[in-house]
């Protein structure tokens, strides 16, 4: 039987300060004026201009990974490309980003559905200056609902990116964070946890991620800025845009004054 899943509101709240590395000053942060996407269906509808808040970084770290249980970085079909952003496995130097400067963040639509060897040189220069930047914000999770189960993440099937492989240990785990308590899912940023990374932490489960998000404990999320192409009809119904943390690479939890890493 097919499981149908519903989201349940957990309140968000998303802080911009607070977060490893080095928080960038004013002057290494841009103002970029952009058009937005056409068609956007959330945001800032008929504005003709954003600005972003992400630090300028010309030279990003170039992605590292490895084959994981026979499955190489460019997956197996769709596009290798993205595969490979998908399955870095990396640490970066984290910078705080409010929620606004990812969910504001504009792309151009004419690379909705392509695969990257397909971008004009423009398009792919548009993208590169944001894509790559490590990044984190501060939020609660969303609680997901399968059946009478509640949980902190959806598990989603076998991708080419994961080489197509039908097991749990090898599907991505899709979360939501929302900026306000009666934030819309429509307006959600989404983040992925990955096998190659997920494999390292064994406290990144399902019944955790639930554990944190119906407790409402406060959590730090770690990882890198990507575009995920493939999933422009999903804007402004189940997330706001087809940016995301993918994949993240560090799980806090606010306990008292400090953060502790989940395991």
């Amino acid at each position: 039987m097919k499981l149908k899943y519903y989201c349940v509101a957990v309140s968000i709240m998303i802080i911009a300060g607070g977060a490893s590395g080095t928080t960038p000053t004013n002057s290494n942060r841009r103002t970029r004026r952009v058009t937005h996407r056409p068609h956007r269906t959330s945001g800032n509808v008929g504005s003709s201009t954003a600005t972003s808040g992400l630090p300028v970084m010309p030279q990003k770290p170039q992605p590292e990974s490895s084959t994981f249980d026979g499955c190489p970085p460019e997956g197996v079909g769709g596009d290798p490309d993205l595969n490979k952003l998908k399955n870095r496995t990396d640490d970066g130097n984290y910078v705080a980003v409010a929620f606004g400067d990812i969910a504001n963040l504009t792309w151009p639509g004419t690379i909705e559905r392509k695969k990257r060897a397909d971008w004009s040189q423009a398009d792919t220069d548009a993208v590169s200056r944001d894509e790559g930047i490590p990044i984190s914000i501060e939020g609660y999770l969303s609680i997901l609902k399968n059946g009478q189960k509640l949980q902190g993440a959806r598990e989603e099937g076998k991708e080419s990116c994961n080489c197509g492989i039908d097991t749990s240990a090898h599907h991505d785990y899709h979360i939501w964070l929302r900026e306000t308590q009666t934030s819309l899912r429509s307006t959600a940023i989404v983040i992925e946890a990955t096998p190659p990374v997920r494999s390292k932490h064994s406290d990144w489960t399902l019944d955790k991620l639930a554990q944190i998000a119906t407790s409402k404990q406060r959590v730090r999320i770690s990882g890198w800025l990507l575009l995920d192409p493939e999933h422009p009809d999903q804007v402004g119904k189940t997330r706001g845009t087809i940016w995301e943390i993918h994949p993240i690479m560090k799980i806090e939890v606010q306990s008292g004054n400090s953060w502790q890493p989940l395991n």
